[in-house]
């Protein structure tokens, strides 16, 4: 008989524990990655830039502007084509290229170049012919 009681009193307390921890179960496996695709630079700023914040450093004559960003750390990762590249006097200093903490498959491993340009917002730019990437570091 104790047995049973000691079997039946486990079996409880990993069913409680068990649903205790679901929420922290659900919020695990629930994407916090959010992905977003504008064909043009104004539609880009038509849809707001809130939840990934504001690369001013895009110029008008971007297109196919595609952007991962992270809801609970504030990281993204960018990438457009523009003959321009960046907003003239945006991006004034010069950083290290980005190693994002998102990653997606159009992010480039191969190639990149020696240096960013560091823009406002905390991002930080590069460019490989008339594509640009760009990546946000997670808020602090």
């Amino acid at each position: 008989m104790p047995r049973i009681r000691t079997a039946g009193v486990i079996a409880t307390t990993s069913l409680l524990a068990l649903t205790l921890s679901g929420c922290s179960v659900v919020s695990a496996f629930e994407p916090h990655v959010q992905s977003e695709i504008f064909d043009t630079a104004k539609d880009m700023k038509a849809a707001g830039t809130a939840a990934f914040g504001s690369p001013g450093f895009v110029p008008d004559d971007a297109t196919i502007i595609r952007v991962d960003y992270d809801r609970q750390d504030g990281s993204a990762i960018l990438t457009y084509t523009s003959p321009t590249l960046l907003k003239p006097d945006t991006c004034k200093e010069i950083v290290a290229v980005p190693k994002p903490t998102i990653q997606d498959s159009w992010w480039p491993v191969d190639g990149l170049p020696a240096q960013a340009n560091g823009c406002p917002g905390g991002w930080s730019a590069f460019a490989i012919g008339q594509q640009v990437w760009a990546a946000k570091a997670p808020a602090k």
